[in-house]
């Protein structure tokens, strides 16, 4: 069986020794039916870990004995997907996988014909989904979710669109011409409906290129993995 990993806020400031976990979080050391004396990893989303043990276990609490703190580094990749918002619980899938699949930012986007246009990515559930991904995952560092902004907002200022990318059905296929090294990589993933001729233009006009992930209409959040997995691919060592 893995080792259990569990939730703390910013755990540098805590520092080793003795903490109480959340209740939401010792609720997963007992269902674990683990022990005192037990091992397990406690992290901070932020790119800490440390190695721990149960110290005590009751019905809704559990203390912790923190032992070495580990500073893990920002995996670096640059990449953010800018995507519509899906629909109901179809974003918390969405964030699910692509925390799995290591994408370091998403970025929320209205489009003209999106479906979704508000969300608060500071809102506790989105949070909670993302740091149980992370547990998943066994990765640091959780997703980072931005506030949501529309197209034009999202470049404003920028004059370099070399490393931008948008969703279309014909455009090259997934990973051909992909270039993740040096400056940070954009993939824009508009809404099922697709982007408005305004939106099309603006893209093209700016210099992104377009990007094909097969030869069928794609949910918001197939695209989005289907994109994080093509720039795995692209980066992976050969």
């Amino acid at each position: 069986m893995s080792m259990l990993w569990v939730w703390v806020d910013e755990l540098t400031e805590i520092g080793s020794g003795s903490i109480e976990l959340s209740r939401d979080e010792a609720r997963h050391v007992t269902a674990r039916r683990l022990r005192v004396g037990d091992s397990l990893v406690v992290f901070d989303g932020r790119g800490a870990t440390a190695d721990a043990r149960i110290e005590s276990v009751a019905q809704r609490s559990v203390r912790l004995e923190v032992d070495v703190i580990y500073e893990n580094p920002s995996p670096g990749s640059g990449l953010v997907i800018a995507s519509a918002i899906p629909k109901g619980d179809r974003l918390g899938t969405m964030l699910q996988m692509l925390t799995q699949l290591g994408l370091e930012v998403w970025q929320p986007l209205v489009l003209d014909d999106s479906a979704i246009r508000k969300l608060d990515s500071s809102a506790s559930r989105l949070q909670r989904i993302c740091i149980e991904s992370a547990k998943v995952a066994r990765r640091p560092w959780r997703l980072e979710l931005r506030e949501t902004t529309t197209l034009d907002m999202l470049f404003e200022g920028e004059s370099n669109f070399e490393n931008v990318y948008y969703g279309d059905r014909v455009g090259k296929a997934f990973g051909v011409g992909l270039d993740l090294d040096g400056e940070a990589a954009v993939v824009i993933i508009g809404p099922e409906a697709g982007f408005s001729e305004s939106e099309r233009k603006y893209l093209e006009i700016s210099g992104a290129m377009a990007i094909s992930f097969g030869q069928h209409n794609l949910r918001i959040e197939t695209a989005a993995v289907a994109a994080m997995t093509a720039a795995n691919f692209v980066k992976a060592p050969r």
